[in-house]
């Protein structure tokens, strides 16, 4: 019990240090240049500086967080290898001696049924004799028989200990194997900042374009030391891409309100304006006799707000809005909406969507 608080107390200083460390490197990360994304509509070496050092600091968090979870999982399995060493068996050691006893035990009985009868002093001294081994083979039997309960005992407990060795085995195997797909996680996750930043930084050396949002942009300056020049007029403080497109529900994905089965979401961008359509199935409560699927059309004015909001007609004819709010990462967005109330039709909800 000492070894394994003093295990646990060393994997925790260790684990406060590490995750100190990757903590900081976020804290870096989303710290540094705050404004880099409102501002990515402008053609700048400058950007594009900007841009690669914020992507330095994310790459970082990433190696930090995946090395602390994958250092979190070797330190425990070496410090709970323990847990996977069966409970030692304990041998009977009392079988030996009762099958002594009982044959000593025998032999004194038989040698007074002989001289029982016998009235020679001598032999009945020698009688006496054997009384007093019987009783005392008798005690001796007890203490056997005591020793025996005590062992059966103990291999009660270590049966239980044993069981609950092989649960916490169980356990541990399974949280370093968590452990480990959280690290995997990560590294994908740092893959995909460093694709999203890798973009950006082309599109702000003018290597890709951003996403269009005006059908006429002005002409880009060339000069070689000409401050920065929108690509076009801004329209939505983040790049307009953060809502157009295909987006789809994942599985064990997030959401509040009925249960998606599927939901699909397609928006498109012309002009400046939105105009898109939400396709979904629900699952309802057994027994409901509601109808499951929603679908709805919605358009409207982009506007230089983070969050859009748009109005909706269903299929039905019910009216309502639906915002778009761009989520943590470049391919997470959150929509919610509610219509108005119409019989045995969904008419609210609200979800977290990823880029197809």
């Amino acid at each position: 019990m000492k070894r394994t608080l003093l295990a646990l107390a060393t994997l925790c200083l260790f684990a406060e240090t590490s995750r100190d460390a990757y903590r900081a490197a976020y804290r870096e990360w989303r710290e540094s240049d705050p404004n880099l994304e409102r501002e990515s509509g402008t053609l700048s070496p400058q950007l594009a500086g900007r841009v690669d050092a914020v992507a330095a600091r994310a790459a970082k968090y990433g190696t930090e967080h995946a090395a602390y979870l994958r250092q979190s999982a070797a330190d425990q399995h070496q410090d709970l290898a323990w847990l996977d060493l069966p409970v030692p068996d304990s041998p009977d050691l009392t079988r030996p001696a009762r099958e002594n006893v009982t044959a000593e035990t025998a032999v004194v009985k038989r040698n007074l049924d002989t001289f029982s009868k016998d009235p020679d002093p001598g032999i009945q001294l020698l009688k006496a004799a054997l009384q007093r081994e019987e009783l005392a083979l008798a005690a001796l039997s007890n203490s056997v028989s005591e020793r025996q309960s005590a062992v059966g005992a103990l291999k009660s407990a270590n049966g239980a200990v044993e069981q609950a060795r092989v649960k916490a085995a169980a356990a541990a195997h399974d949280f370093d194997a968590s452990l480990n797909a959280a690290a995997d996680a990560a590294d994908r996750e740092s893959s995909a900042w460093a694709e999203y930043y890798r973009k950006l930084a082309a599109a702000a050396r003018g290597d890709a374009p951003l996403p269009s949002t005006s059908a006429a942009a002005p002409a880009v300056t060339t000069a070689p030391n000409a401050p920065p020049v929108p690509l076009r007029p801004s329209i939505t403080p983040l790049p307009l891409a953060r809502y157009t497109g295909a987006w789809t529900f994942p599985q064990a994905g997030l959401y509040h309100g009925p249960t998606p089965e599927f939901l699909d979401l397609v928006v498109h961008e012309e002009n400046g304006r939105a105009d898109g359509t939400l396709f979904a199935r629900f699952k309802l409560p057994a027994g409901s006799k509601d109808d499951p699927v929603l679908r709805f059309d919605f358009s409207g004015e982009f506007k230089n707000t983070r969050n859009q909001t748009f109005a909706l007609e269903t299929s039905d004819g019910a009216k309502g809005t639906i915002e778009l709010i761009p989520g943590p990462a470049f391919n997470l967005l959150e929509v919610n909406f509610q219509t108005e109330p119409k019989p045995g039709k969904v008419r609210q909800g609200n979800v977290v969507l990823i880029k197809k």
